[in-house]
């Protein structure tokens, strides 16, 4: 399942940590490393709140109507995609996530997995050198 938004184009792989309930202390303490955060939105008072260490990109339901989860996201170096109305319903915890550019994959087969790794090489040369 692909969706498509608007935000902060880049690349991210990883396992989808979803916060629904906001009832908690603190919704965002358990995030494992390598997770896209999925929310309905990301305020700035959340971002408080969030080990940005554990997070490789963030997806929204909502617009970024202020800016802030664009901003938060250059300013650390993430992919966001936002306005994805509707998404929250269809992923999980655990979900593996590919985020390509403004696109999001849930659940990707392997060969999309392999056209992604060979996109995020081309567009990332920095990930493929050899430092030794």
């Amino acid at each position: 399942m692909t969706f498509r938004g608007n935000g902060v184009a880049g690349f991210a792989k990883g396992r989808a940590f979803v916060v629904i309930d906001r009832g908690q202390r603190n919704p965002f303490e358990d995030i494992p490393p390598g997770s896209v955060l999925v929310a309905k939105t990301v305020s700035l008072s959340d971002s408080a709140l969030i080990n940005f260490k554990n997070v490789v990109g963030m997806v929204t339901e909502e617009e970024d109507l202020s800016g802030h989860v664009g901003l938060l996201a250059r300013g650390i170096g993430i992919p966001a995609v936002t306005g994805l109305g509707g998404s929250l319903a269809q992923i999980y915890n655990g979900d593996r996530v590919l985020i390509r550019n403004l696109d999001v994959i849930i659940n990707p087969d392997l060969a999309t997995v392999e056209e992604f790794d060979s996109l995020r090489r081309a567009a990332d040369p920095q990930l493929s050198l050899d430092l030794q």
